[in-house]
């Protein structure tokens, strides 16, 4: 458990007060508190006085003034100067292009306070440096406030330091004390080896890699959590915060792996991480401010809509209706929408879901308006951003003590501090207030959220304050302790030495290396010191602190990972189910052909995205989209070859007027393909040419696609010509085919009447690869299904390749001399086979596949190559190592 020092205990026993550096260690101090009043089996106690110092001097300020009001100024709050800092920094940088006025304040405002704290005076400065910036905006703060009647608490701190204090001080878990807080409260916070000899068992352990060490300090929380349930640890892991993420992970999968399978979240959170994600960025409070930017009428990304429909924080609709909707609008929406274009899409959904989109219509208009426009104050706004989220069901159901419910207070809480900016910020229009709430929840953290976890995670070397039952410092390797000293920017480096500022010196990062190893012995029994023996392909050496210590290899194998954690040897039941619920035979088969083509390449896939709807996401890419290419060409030569019909007629056309009819029958088709882009269909009959708009004009990147369509094409009928005689039967032609209990529609791209028979021949736009026809999975189960249902008279199998590699006739045919560069089928010994008696195989195979599908069939079982481009290999869990490698290009097919 969390335990104090006997001489905190003592002194806040005594009704002193204790200043510690930050809220953190503040925060630990009154959790170590609590527990000891708990373990004397009190039920009511008094608060313990701990501070920071910022938090002290704001409160003997106050203090002093109440007792003097005539003589001390009207003390700004924290968020209050915040605001007047970034007002500074924002005029001036105005002579800096380059600058980004937002992070500029922070920085700045951390000089300013730095110079305060160590008596470094701000002069003017010659030239276009930092420490002019800092005096610019330093003068324009000081201007803020004289105009406002106030002052921030640095121009206080010269006169706090006369004044008698309220109760004895005691500061704890400073590595070095400012000249001003070692004047109010002594040198006390400096915690040296003699002062406290260290009684921790102590170990070093030397990990492969930053992988093994996460590992390593995950297994050691699990075993002293298992030995002792009310251990409390802590755990502290310098440098970016991906691997403490990554290391609370770990560690709760490793203490309690079923919680996350758990169909409702743990009460209390295993693992704390300070310092963690501003409160922002986080999930509730930044779907908060995604919808106020909504109903402010801001332009939303297509994908941020969706992603903000499918968030729990609704009352209503209900989940599975606004999934629906977030579909429609990521398949039919603009790139971006505005609130106009987003009330205006509901309108337009389908009857199914119309009574869903009603809903959210009229919860969207209500907030709208309860929300409001004009100007006003930021405590106006903060009542009208809450009622407008009121109005939409913000945040839907809540369960108490959970982090959302935490998370729900802690909007408020920010929502109050906004309010108070009211003296500072004047009146604002609604854009600008809610670009400075967002700004101030990216400033603000989600304090409070795991309050009692068993593990807290640190990213800062410092001192604990209160002693903790283990304690594991990780990464120590010589670039990360002593810190590298870091003066600050906005400072002259010479009076930042002559100070005494600890950031700016090595001598004094030294120093504080061997405070804070002497702190971490004397605040725990068991203290872990590790470090990565590699980082990628550099490696590591241990911080010459622990120059007297011996590191031992950790290579114990871990089980960490959840399956292993979850699997019981012996014990666990295999079922393995392939099948799912029938269709219906008397309907024909979803998608037509395509329902044969997922089905040959792999039955579970075929079943998840026909029959349970597990469709791919769209995403916007640059240029035209696949799938409009394909419509483009597939139009045109519709187009080309229902004027052409014939190889006669092709061959009798002039450059020119080829030429000029093929750049007729591409505008056509691209004037179709842009004025059905937006009603989601794959293929719609051709209008007649009145329906058209001769003086539409086409967007830029399909202009330059017809040019291309226009030179493959022109390249397709110069490879036509050299065909032995042919006639265009049929182009987009609609067949059905009964076959294996049930139905499948087709439309074929275009049949060919040739020397005894007929040919079939199917676009595509994708690479060509080299297609199998006599395997038990061909490549190309439409053709045989085209051929099944067409009859015997057909002679011939291809895809037309149209690509700007090449254009050619890829497939397979009765004799060798029917379509350019296409061979005669062949038997298993390379000599030429029946064609009916092949016919009757490919028939075969098409029944089995439809028979298949008709029984639900759902094994996973791909075919090579048919895992590269799926979008469910989440859902089917099949492994890469499982995953039959591809011996050819998937084809892109367009149909």
């Amino acid at each position: 458990m969390f335990k104090l020092p006997v001489d905190i205990k003592g002194h806040l026993q005594r009704g002193g007060t204790l200043l510690v550096p930050t809220s953190y260690r503040l925060r630990a101090v009154q959790l170590a508190h609590a527990a000891a009043e708990i373990a004397a089996a009190r039920t009511v106690w008094a608060s313990v006085d701990v501070l920071t110092p910022s938090g002290w001097a704001r409160r003997e300020c106050e203090r002093l003034a109440e007792a003097a009001p005539d003589e001390w100024p009207r003390l700004l709050s924290a968020t209050e100067e915040w605001l007047l800092w970034r007002e500074a920094a924002w005029q001036a940088a105005q002579g800096h292009p380059l600058l980004d006025s937002r992070p500029l304040a922070e920085s700045l405002q951390r000089a300013s306070e730095l110079a305060a704290a160590y008596h470094i005076p701000l002069r003017p400065a010659d030239g276009d440096t930092e420490a002019a910036l800092l005096y610019e905006a330093q003068r324009g703060v000081e201007a803020r406030c004289r105009s406002l009647n106030a002052t921030t608490l640095r121009d206080l701190l010269p006169r706090l330091e006369q004044r008698a204090r309220a109760a004895p001080l005691l500061l704890r878990g400073f590595d070095s004390i400012p000249p001003w807080l070692g004047r109010v409260g002594g040198d006390s916070g400096v915690r040296a080896a003699a002062a406290s000899p260290g009684e921790a068992r102590v170990r070093a352990v030397r990990a492969e890699d930053g992988l093994a060490q996460l590992e390593a300090i995950a297994r050691w929380c699990r075993e002293r959590l298992s030995a002792q349930a009310d251990a409390r640890l802590l755990v502290m892991l310098p440098g970016p915060p991906g691997p403490r993420e990554r290391l609370a992970r770990l560690i709760e999968d490793g203490l309690d792996p079923r919680a996350r399978i758990a169909p409702t979240p743990a009460a209390r959170a295993t693992v704390a991480i300070e310092a963690g994600d501003a409160f922002g960025s986080l999930a509730l409070p930044s779907h908060a401010l995604l919808t106020l930017g909504i109903l402010a009428g801001a332009p939303v990304e297509r994908e941020r809509i969706s992603a903000w429909l499918t968030a729990p924080y609704w009352s209503a609709p209900g989940a599975a209706p606004r999934a629906h909707l977030a579909r429609l609008l990521r398949e039919r929406g603009a790139m971006s929408l505005g609130l106009r274009e987003l009330l205006g899409a509901l309108q337009l959904a389908p009857r199914q879901h119309r009574m869903a989109a009603r809903e959210l219509d009229i919860r969207l208009r209500q907030a709208q308006r309860r929300m409001g426009e004009g100007s006003g104050s930021t405590r106006r706004w903060s009542e009208r951003f809450e009622a407008g989220l009121a109005a939409l069901g913000w945040p839907g159901e809540l369960a108490a003590q959970s982090t959302g419910h935490r998370l729900r207070l802690r909007w408020r809480e920010l929502l109050e501090q906004f309010g108070e900016l009211a003296p500072c910020a004047g009146s604002l229009d609604r854009d600008a207030a809610l670009e400075l709430l967002r700004a101030l929840a990216l400033r603000s953290t989600g304090r409070g959220v795991d309050d009692g976890a068993p593990v807290t995670l640190s990213g800062a070397l410092a001192d604990p304050v209160v002693l903790y039952d283990g304690i594991w410092v990780g990464s120590l390797s010589a670039d990360q302790l002593p810190i590298p000293a870091t003066p600050d920017p906005f400072l002259p480096l010479r009076a930042q030495l002559t100070a005494g500022v600890p950031e700016a010196n090595a001598g004094a990062r030294r120093r504080q290396a061997e405070v804070l190893r002497a702190a971490w012995r004397a605040s725990t029994r068991e203290l872990v010191l590790s470090v990565p023996a590699q980082d990628e392909d550099r490696r590591l050496l241990p911080s010459p602190v622990f120059a007297g210590l011996t590191f031992e290899d950790d290579r114990r194998a871990g089980r960490l990972w959840l399956p292993l954690q979850l699997q019981r040897a012996a014990r666990t039941e295999q079922i393995c189910d392939v099948r799912g619920v029938s269709f219906n035979a008397l309907t024909p088969l979803p998608a037509g052909t395509r329902a044969l083509t997922l089905q040959n390449a792999c039955a579970f896939r075929a079943y998840a995205e026909l029959r349970l709807g597990a469709l791919p996401p769209e995403y916007a890419e640059p240029g035209v989209p696949m799938n409009q290419r394909g419509l483009l060409l597939h139009g045109a030569l519709q187009a080309l070859w229902e004027e052409v019909r014939d190889s006669q007629r092709l061959a009798a056309l002039e450059p020119g007027a080829l030429q000029a009819l093929i750049d007729r029958c591409v505008r056509r088709a691209a004037h179709a393909v842009q004025a059905e882009a937006a009603t989601g269909r794959r293929r719609a009959r051709r209008a007649n040419d009145a329906q058209f708009d001769l003086f539409a004009v086409l967007s830029p990147a399909l202009e330059r696609e017809c040019q291309r369509a226009i030179g493959l094409i022109q390249r397709l009928c110069a490879l036509e010509r050299t065909r032995p005689p042919f006639t265009v039967e049929a182009t987009e032609h609609v067949a059905e085919l009964a076959l294996g209990g049930g139905r499948v529609r087709m439309r074929l791209d275009r049949v060919d009447r040739i020397a005894g028979g007929r040919a079939v021949l199917d676009y595509k736009s994708g690479r060509p690869g080299s297609p199998d026809w006599y395997g038990e999975r061909p490549t190309h189960p439409q053709l045989l299904a085209y051929l099944a249902a067409l009859g015997s008279d057909v002679l011939a199998l291809a895809t037309v390749n149209i690509t700007a590699r090449e254009v050619r006739f890829t497939g397979v045919a009765a004799t060798n001399d029917l379509l350019p560069k296409v061979r005669a089928t062949t038997g298993p010994s390379g000599a030429l086979a029946d064609w009916s008696a092949q016919q009757l195989a490919w028939r075969t195979l098409i029944e089995r596949l439809i028979r298949a599908f008709l029984s639900g069939d759902a094994q996973i079982d791909p075919a090579p190559g048919a895992c590269d481009h799926c979008h469910i290999t989440d859902i089917c869990r099949i492994g890469a190592h499982q995953t039959p490698e591809s011996s050819v290009h998937a084809d892109e097919a367009d149909d």
